[in-house]
């Protein structure tokens, strides 16, 4: 497992050089690069959400009692920014315009993305959930909504990429770098707050149902402000 998470990352690492040649931006790269950072927090989820990894994979640190391990790292280099950089690249190929409708569509092939990414993962064991969080309130299951929330970070990024396409590699940098680690905490740590602290505070299950339809409310009032950003992206394109 830990050989095929390297196999990938070395795979799309050597695919942002080339694009960094080719096209003559780092801008791949340093989504890439943003993606590792992003895994600082993955220790907060398995605390947060009740997920666990596989045991035996090589630990990368260890803080606290929380461990991060390195296939996490190098495997969180792809996980949120592939779909985003695949959109950004057929952008730059005039094959895919920003807007409010096409960035509800994107949305949903990335959600349809991170759900086969869920899946499989599940399958292979190289993540679970504890049984009590398996089923979520409103009958959600956790493997869904934790892809509901990995959709809006891809998507968030897309919207970053967008904007920073043009800057100065400096300017790309400053924001992209950290830009994966914030929307990581913005999305599982504040708009899935309701949710994760009912699961640690053991709520009933009237309260457990508020704090998911409070996060699910959440997630889609952010959906709409990330796709209204992408709306102006395109007002500003064909002005």
């Amino acid at each position: 497992m830990e050989a095929a998470i390297s196999l990938l990352t070395v795979l799309c690492s050597g695919a942002a050089l080339y694009l960094w040649w080719h096209q003559r931006t780092p801008i791949y790269l340093l989504a890439l690069i943003s993606g590792s950072i992003g895994s600082l927090v993955s220790p907060l989820w398995p605390l947060l959400y009740g997920s666990t990894y596989a045991s035996g994979m090589t630990v990368f640190y260890e803080l606290f009692g929380l461990t991060l391990s390195q296939p996490v790292v190098m495997a969180a280099s792809w996980f949120y920014p592939v779909p985003a950089l695949v959109v950004l690249y057929l952008y730059r190929l005039r094959w895919w315009l920003p807007g409010y409708l096409p960035a509800i569509f994107t949305y949903l092939i990335f959600l349809f993305y991170h759900v086969l990414i869920e899946v499989v993962g599940l399958n292979l064991n190289i993540w679970s959930y504890q049984a009590s969080y398996r089923v979520l309130p409103l009958g959600i299951a956790h493997w869904f909504l934790s892809a509901l929330m990995a959709a809006l970070i891809s998507l968030a990024l897309l919207y970053l990429l967008l904007l920073t396409l043009r800057q100065s590699w400096d300017s790309m940098g400053i924001v992209i770098l950290p830009s994966l680690l914030l929307l990581n905490l913005l999305v599982r740590g504040l708009l899935g707050a309701p949710v994760w602290i009912s699961l640690l505070f053991r709520s009933q299950s009237w309260a457990a149902s508020i704090g998911m339809i409070s996060t699910l409310a959440l997630l889609a009032w952010a959906l709409h402000i990330v796709a209204w950003g992408m709306s102006r992206v395109h007002r500003e394109i064909t002005v």
